[in-house]
This record gives structure tokens, C-alpha cells and sequence, in this order.
């Protein structure tokens, strides 16, 4: 076999090589790799041939051997008794029966595809004393089986997994089973556990069987697609629209060859003194579109993709916020990509015992705090700019307020959420495509919790397994926080103390919250201490903690907190160098406190109850009081380097895909992983690969989808409030 791949590997290379060679051209290298003449076409064959009869034979020999009896006919044919399946004694259907018999019977005879579907199912796997319980099969060898012929006309392989115990193996299996497309899971499961006669599974307790079926395209796919077409559509004729006003209508030589430009604070500005003397300015006036045209220029790709990556800081932009963000996104995607993929590896537990007791893992097993810079950030955010709207004498349209919100977040979100529904599915063809279907998608039942932004609580208690698309509970609370907002900040404007007040009851319920949900749901901060006392729960895996308001607002008034007292500040504060340093030391050591906290736990120093109470109570406002020290001292000039990298300009283009690039993240990795024919091997490299793959795939959609349904969003509420403002402004002047 060995010699056969050393064949195989030497006539590529020759191949790639060698100029004339796939014409039979020798150039100084023999055409006669396997002992006879003639094409690179007919040597592959012919080496193909020979590994493919040795396989078969290899293949069909170990499968009688699984079986039991063998012997051989007149003919010389291998063949083996197997015990019929009688139709009275199971609950299968006769054509199941029929099929599943004929396929038994043609393994004996050494028929190829009898081979391959017994081939496809899963079975004891090396790694199996690491933790590899999927022994999913080939799930692409089975479904290539297509059309054998049998007494009622054709069948085709069908791909499930059966899920139960193997005798001598205590823990549960999840094994691949490759069946005739007649049979139904439920055949499935009754042939495994009373018939004993499918290869390898002789001795296998199934519980339950899910199968892999043709899906036709339900309206709601049709509906997307249309969607998405036209979008597309829309996005084509505003790109054209957009090159033919400024390349053609606008193209004014005259006008840009001799105008003098002065760059101020960022924005072109004419020289107006040459602009009233110049005699060769065209009083051509430029073409101007419409309200319809504008709306259509909504969806140019030009404008759009120049706007997001335009890397320029605009004026009074918090400049070390990109930095912030950019960086827990992609704390965010790590530590996704850690927590997905170890389901889908054949060393899972093997891996997941070492790495857990690294001191460099800790960051990544402490992920979840990365949710908690972006709720810190949004508070924040929302009460910097409204702040300064009304110290600057400008009044607050509250109604906007809501509605710029709800604009900005929804119409993407919804787009996601429904391609996700109706979409997805129809894209995981590998192994799993069984548990991704839009019959079962929550989203089919619950796509209005997520639009009312009351998925974490509905339907109660809000379990991510039973949210439509999980992720979104980040966006449900941040709505929730932003819904009550503006008492505080309010409060905060006109009378602060009070406003310092509620923001600290609001702080002591969360604690108090925390407290109480902890001891009375026995969370625990460890997350290996739940397989060791099925009492425990993980505190960042339980419904009741982890996608809670009343529990996880504590960031989002810390940073309520900063971005009052950035406008107090007017973003600039002169610090004690002594000062600075001590905060900047004290903020340090309170976040690398809280990340590596629990590293004695995972290397056999637990904490006492009380402490590890304490720990889950106070880590989430610890952290963010860290990052709020370190954002305000960014802010007011007083982070040095590490403002300076923080506010590279770099980050800008890749901070406005955010949004996006948090909705989107999680179907790139499941699109990767459940399409996958066999099960990753996890090491560091191929986590590392995995996450700069993931990193990268995850930003170029996003920037599509920030095209397609963020950006034209956007500039639609600007064009429409524009228009409201001037007809109401006209309105007032008659």
C-alpha cells in the first residue's frame, strides 16, 4: 500500500513538473510509472484500480468477519447466512425490511455498494480512550450510493446517527449508520436494538436515531432567496446609478484641475477667494438626485464600502474605543472557536484535561468576559453622546432616541435570524445536517421574541438551547439597558447625586441578585466541578445567571459611570504621573485577578464555597471597573502606548463591521465543523488555524452583509429623517 502512494505521489509531482507530460510527453522522465506504457490518464486509472480491488477485498473480508459465517458457492462467490428479518416480529416497514435484507445479503456477495454503506457506518475509532465519542462514519461514502436496484424499483444510501451505550463502554456514543433511504429513524433504531444484524452494531443500545432526509425548499427559503435576489438587484443598479453621477453627469474637469483644496480637521474645504476669481469654472450645476434616488443610492456598493473602510478618525470620535471593541470581537471568536470545536474532535477529552490547567488558557476559558466589555461599552457610548447633546443645548428627541436603536440593530438582525431559519440549513450537508433543519429551528416559533428583544426571558427561563440563535441574548439585554437608559441619564444631567443613587441600587440588586441565584441554583465558577458533583451548575452555563438583566447590567453602569464622567471632564484631565501609574497598577492587577482567579481550581486548589461565591459575585463589575479605568485614561490622555494602539486608525475599518461580525461569527464555524466528514484531531496548531481561519472568513461576509443589509439601513434613516426635518422645516416658514 505504501509503494501505491509512492507511485501516486511521484506521477503528480511528474505531472506538475514536467511540460507536455499529461500528452504522454516522457522529456528525459519514463512515461511507465506502474510497468506499462501509455497516458498519465491511463497509468492513474490503472493505479486507482489496483488500490481500489485491494481495498475492496480488504473491506469485504473484514465485514464477513464482523458478520459471522462465510462460504463459498459454485461459482466461488463469498457469501454469508444472515438471520431474515420477519416483518411480523418489528415495527419496520416491509420496504425497510426488503431494502435492509437485500443490502445484507449483497455485502456477502461482495457487491461494492453493500461495501461502501457498511464501510460508511462508524466504529470503534482510535482515540476512543481520549474522549472520541462520535463515531460518525463517512457520511458522504454513504450518500453516494445512489439508485441500487431492488424488487420495487431503486434505493439510495441514507445517512443517521444513532445515539445510545455500547456494552463496556459506560459513557454515551454517537455512532453513524448508513440504512436504505426507505427506512425512517425509527426502522432504524428497532433493526439496531431487536434485529442485532447491522455491521458493527451488533452489540449497541441505541436510544435514539436522527437521519439525514431530503429537504424541499419551504416558503420561508423561497422568501429569503427572493429577498436576498432582490437586494442583490438593488445593490447592482445603485452601484451603476452611483458610477454614472460621479463619473459621468458630475465629471467636471474644469471645475477639479484648477479649484484649490485646503484639508482642515479632516474635511475638503475650497478655496473661496480662487473659486470667485476663477473664469474657467463650468456653471454647470451637478447632478442631484432625488428622494427616490437617494433612497436607491442607499445601496451603492461604492459608497457603502468606501464609507466602512474609511480608516480616517472623525471629529470628537473616541478614538480607543475601535481598539476595544475590535479586540473583544475577537476574544469573543476564540473563545467560540475553543467551545465549538471541542464537540467536534476525536481527542476531546484528552485535550480539553490539559489545557483547562494551563496558566495561557486561562483567557480563553474566561471568554465570557468579553460579552462584558461590550455591554460596558454601551453604556457608556449612550450616555457620553447623549450627555453632550444636552450640555451642548441641544435637545433629546426621545422618540428617536428608541427608534435610532431599534433601526440600527433590527433590520440586519432579523436578515441574520431568517437566513439562519430558512437559509442555513440548506448550506450543512456533512454529518450533522440532521440537527439543523428549519422544522426544528426555534427561531420558526420564537423569531418574535428576538424582534421584541425579550429572547433571554421568553419563552422562561430563557434556556439557550430553546432561544432562536443563541447569541442574540447579548442583544436582548443590551436593548433592556438601553430601554431604562434614560432615567439615569437624565437624572445624571440635572441632578447627578440622584443619578449616582439609582445607579447604585441598580448595582446593589444585581450583586444581591448574584448572591441569591448562586447559592440557591448551587452554581459553581469551576467548570470541571459540575462532572465531578452532578449538583453544581457552571455559573456561565446556567439560564437563570447568565443571559439575566439583573444580573449582568453591572458593566453596563460602570461604563454609564465613565461616560458621565468623560463629558464632566470634557475628555481631557491632567493626571499625577503617581496617580496614573497607581490607578493604572490597580486596574491591572484587578483584571488579571479576574481572569486568572480560578487557576488554582484547575490544578487541584478549589475554593472555599464562600470564596467562590464572592469570585462569581464580584467578577463581572471588577472587570469592568479595570477596563473602565483603562478607557478613561485612553479617553483624557493619560494611556500613552497603549492608547496609542488602541486608537490605531487601522482598527476603524474592521470596528464599524462589528455588529455583523458578532451574528454572523457563529454560523461560519458551525458551516466549517458540521460539514466536516470526519472529526478534527485538536491541538494548539489546529485551534490556531481554526481561529485565523474563522477570523478572516467571519469579516469578509460580514463586510457583504454590512452592504447588503446594515449600511443601505443606516443611510435610509438619515435620508428619511432629513426629509422630515426639511418638510417640517418648510412647513413652519409658511
Amino acid at each position: 500500500m505504501a509503494t501505491v502512494f509512492v507511485r501516486l505521489f511521484t506521477t503528480v509531482a511528474l505531472l506538475a513538473i514536467t511540460p507536455g507530460f499529461a500528452k504522454g510527453q516522457q522529456n528525459g522522465f519514463p512515461i511507465n510509472m506502474v510497468g506499462n506504457k501509455g497516458t498519465v490518464g491511463e497509468e492513474m486509472t490503472k493505479l486507482f484500480g489496483r488500490q481500489t480491488d485491494s481495498v475492496h477485498g480488504i473491506v469485504h473480508m473484514s465485514l464477513l468477519n464482523e458478520i459471522g459465517k462465510s462460504s463459498t458457492d459454485k461459482k466461488g462467490r463469498v457469501n454469508t447466512t444472515m438471520s431474515p428479518l420477519n416483518p411480523s416480529s418489528y415495527n419496520v416497514s416491509q420496504q425497510c425490511i426488503d431494502d435492509v435484507t437485500q443490502y445484507l445479503t449483497d455485502i456477502g456477495y461482495g457487491q461494492t455498494y453493500a461495501l461502501r454503506m457498511a464501510d460508511s457506518t462508524g466504529r470503534l475509532p482510535a482515540g476512543a480512550m481520549e474522549g472520541n465519542g462520535q463515531w460518525i462514519g463517512s457520511s458522504r461514502e454513504c450518500r453516494n450510493v445512489k439508485n441500487v436496484p431492488n424488487a420495487g424499483g431503486t434505493f439510495n444510501g441514507k445517512y443517521c446517527q444513532a445515539t445510545g451505550y455500547m456494552t463496556g463502554i459506560p459513557s454515551q456514543l454517537l455512532i453513524g449508520v448508513c440504512v436504505p433511504d426507505s427506512c425512517i429513524g425509527m426502522d432504524v433504531l428497532t433493526i439496531i436494538n431487536t434485529a442485532h444484524v447491522l455491521p458493527y452494531l451488533t452489540n449497541v443500545n441505541v436510544v435514539h436515531v436522527q437521519c439525514i432526509e431530503e429537504r424541499p425548499l419551504t416558503t420561508g427559503t423561497i422568501v429569503m432567496f427572493v429577498i436576498i435576489g432582490n437586494l442583490a438587484v438593488l445593490m447592482l443598479a445603485a452601484t451603476l446609478y452611483d458610477v454614472i453621477i460621479k463619473y459621468v453627469l458630475n465629471n467636471n474637469p474644469s471645475v477639479t484641475d484648477e479649484l484649490p483644496v485646503t484639508i482642515q480637521d479632516g474635511d475638503v474645504t475650497a478655496d473661496v477667494t480662487s473659486l470667485l476669481n476663477t473664469t474657467s469654472v463650468s456653471s454647470q450645476a451637478k447632478y442631484q438626485p432625488g428622494i427616490f434616488g437617494e433612497c436607491l443610492l442607499a445601496f451603492s456598493v461604492l459608497t457603502n464600502g468606501g464609507k466602512i473602510l474609511d480608516a480616517r478618525h472623525s471629529s470628537g470620535t473616541l478614538a480607543a474605543i475601535h481598539g476595544i471593541r475590535v479586540l473583544s470581537m475577537w476574544w469573543v471568536i476564540l473563545g467560540h472557536v475553543f467551545g465549538l470545536f471541542n464537540n467536534f474532535g476525536d481527542n476531546t477529552l484528552d485535550y480539553a484535561q490539559r489545557i483547562v490547567k494551563r496558566f495561557t488558557f486561562q483567557p480563553i476559558l474566561n471568554g465570557t468576559f468579553s460579552v462584558d466589555s461590550f455591554f460596558f461599552l454601551s453604556g457608556l457610548l449612550v450616555t457620553y453622546l447623549t450627555l453632550r447633546e444636552l450640555t451642548e443645548g441641544r435637545n433629546v428627541n426621545w422618540f428617536m432616541f428608541y427608534f435610532h436603536r431599534f433601526w440600527r440593530l433590527t433590520p440586519v438582525y432579523m436578515f441574520i435570524v431568517f437566513f439562519y431559519t430558512y437559509v442555513f440549513p440548506y448550506l450543512i450537508t456533512g454529518p450533522y445536517a440532521s440537527y439543523i433543519t428549519v422544522e426544528d429551528n426555534a427561531c420558526v416559533k420564537h423569531w418574535w421574541t428576538n424582534l421584541l428583544y425579550i429572547n433571554n426571558l421568553v419563552p422562561w427561563p430563557g434556556k439557550l438551547s430553546e432561544q432562536c440563535y443563541g447569541v442574540s441574548w447579548y442583544l436582548a439585554n443590551d436593548m433592556q439597558f438601553h430601554v431604562i437608559s434614560p432615567v439615569i441619564i437624565i437624572l445624571l444631567y440635572k441632578i447627578p447625586i440622584l443619578g449616582y443613587v439609582v445607579i447604585s441600587a441598580l448595582m446593589a440588586t444585581c450583586l444581591s441578585s448574584t448572591i441569591g441565584i448562586c447559592i440557591s441554583r448551587d452554581l459553581t465558577a469551576s467548570m470541571l466541578k459540575p462532572t465531578i458533583d452532578k449538583t453544581y451548575t457552571n455559573f456561565n452555563s446556567s439560564d437563570y445567571y447568565y443571559t439575566k438583566p439583573w444580573t449582568r447590567i453591572s458593566a453596563y453602569l460602570v461604563g454609564m459611570v465613565v461616560g458621565y464622567l468623560l463629558v464632566k471632564t470634557k475628555c481631557k484631565l491632567k493626571m499625577n504621573i503617581f496617580v496614573n501609574l497607581l490607578g493604572w497598577a490597580v486596574a491591572w492587577a484587578t483584571g488579571l485577578a479576574v481572569i486568572y482567579g480560578l487557576y488554582g481550581v484547575y490544578n487541584d486548589h478549589p475554593l472555599s464555597r464562600a470564596a467562590e461565591v464572592i469570585y462569581m459575585t464580584l467578577c463581572r463589575v471588577s472587570w469592568s471597573l479595570a477596563l473602565g479605568y483603562l478607557t478613561f485614561a485612553c479617553l483624557t490622555g493619560n494611556g500613552g502606548p497603549i492608547n496609542a494602539i488602541l486608537s490605531w486608525t487601522a482598527w476603524i475599518p474592521i470596528s464599524r463591521l462589528t455588529y455583523c461580525a458578532y451574528l454572523i461569527h457563529i454560523m461560519v464555524l458551525q458551516t466549517y465543523v458540521m460539514n466536516r466528514d470526519r472529526l478534527l484531531h485538536l491541538s494548539d496548531l489546529e485551534e490556531v488555524y481554526m481561529f485565523l481561519g474563522t477570523l478572516v472568513l467571519t469579516y469578509c461576509v460580514s463586510f457583504v452583509v454590512s452592504m447588503m443589509a446594515e449600511a443601505p439601513m443606516m443611510r435610509l434613516e438619515k435620508i428619511l429623517v432629513k426629509a422630515m426635518k426639511d418638510r417640517r422645516s418648510k412647513a413652519y416658514t409658511q
